[in-house]
């Protein structure tokens, strides 16, 4: 029998099954999220606290429980649980530069459709405004429930559960690196990212400067969306996208011990955070107000 070779390095093709899977289920957890837990929780609960009155009050009073909700997609992006993160990953970003000038439909499947007519992955483009359209229909659909049974509490609970992926997915679209090919570093020839750094540091600013809720719900005002949802979540990634070169202008002062280094830096995450406050808070209002039009099938009995 000849001697191991020790200088071949051992990777997942060279361990066995049952090893490789044991390695999966222990690896660290350590995807790439925006906002950072801390981050989404501030700027889920500042939207909840901006919201009007006319939304119903155990919603307005949930804050505490949409932001530990408003987590949850970035938990399904474990490497553990490889069916549901390869799902995942592309509901929280969307980069409009490899669609070339093509428009892009409002439905999944249609989009679907256009990337294979264009020879591009849809994954690899991203689904972030389809989850976030989605999602926010989801909700329409169970505020229309509690319009019918307003004192049913698992209604209740699936609303708060909704309501915190709508929080995630539009969080992520306002960090201006979720809405573009250089997503951390000035992509390539090749369209691929060097993976600088530069995400992370934006990703944890906001947990970093401890931005308060209460402060950034009081910078922003509040209103149903009018008309297309769909048309108004391409025009938020078309203004994320407008950012992406400010970030990279900004990107040694964004990164410093405690935050961003400097005032214009600190000034820029901000703006990002009330922008993030106002856009997640105005499609509850949406959700809302369209679920009063909602007709529910005679069928569902609660």
């Amino acid at each position: 029998m000849s001697a191991p070779n020790l200088q071949r390095p051992i990777t997942m093709s060279t361990l066995p099954i049952s090893a490789t899977i044991l390695v999966l289920a222990l690896a660290p957890f350590t995807p790439a999220v925006a906002w950072w837990g801390d981050g989404h929780e501030i700027l889920t609960k500042a939207s909840i606290q901006a919201l009007p009155e006319q939304m119903p009050a155990f919603f307005r009073s949930a804050a505490d429980a949409i932001a530990h909700l408003s987590q949850d997609p970035d938990l399904a992006k474990n490497r553990g649980v490889p069916l549901v993160s390869d799902a995942e990953f592309p509901e929280h970003n969307f980069d409009p530069e490899l669609l070339g000038e093509e428009s892009y439909p409002d439905k999944r499947y249609d989009f679907v459709a256009l990337c294979q007519g264009l020879s591009v992955r849809p994954e690899k483009v991203g689904f972030s405004p389809y989850a976030i359209s989605e999602w926010t229909q989801r909700l329409a659909v169970a505020f229309a429930e509690h319009r019918k049974w307003p004192a049913d509490t698992v209604i209740h609970s699936k609303i708060l559960v909704y309501a915190g992926f709508v929080a995630h997915y539009s969080q992520d679209l306002v960090q201006p690196l979720h809405a573009t090919i250089h997503f951390d570093g000035r992509a390539g020839a090749d369209g691929e990212s060097p993976h600088t750094g530069i995400h992370e540091a934006v990703d944890s600013a906001i947990q970093r400067m401890d931005l308060k809720p209460t402060d950034l719900a009081g910078q922003v005002q509040v209103e149903a969306i009018e008309g297309d949802l769909f048309a108004a979540i391409r025009q938020q990634l078309v203004e994320s996208n407008d950012q992406v070169d400010r970030v990279y202008e900004l990107a040694a002062e964004l990164d410093g011990d405690n935050g961003p280094a400097s005032d214009e830096a600190r000034a820029f995450i901000n703006a990002r955070a009330q922008r993030a406050t106002e856009f997640t808070a105005s499609l509850y209002v949406t959700a809302w107000a369209a679920s009063e039009q909602l007709r529910l099938p005679g069928w569902v009995k609660r």
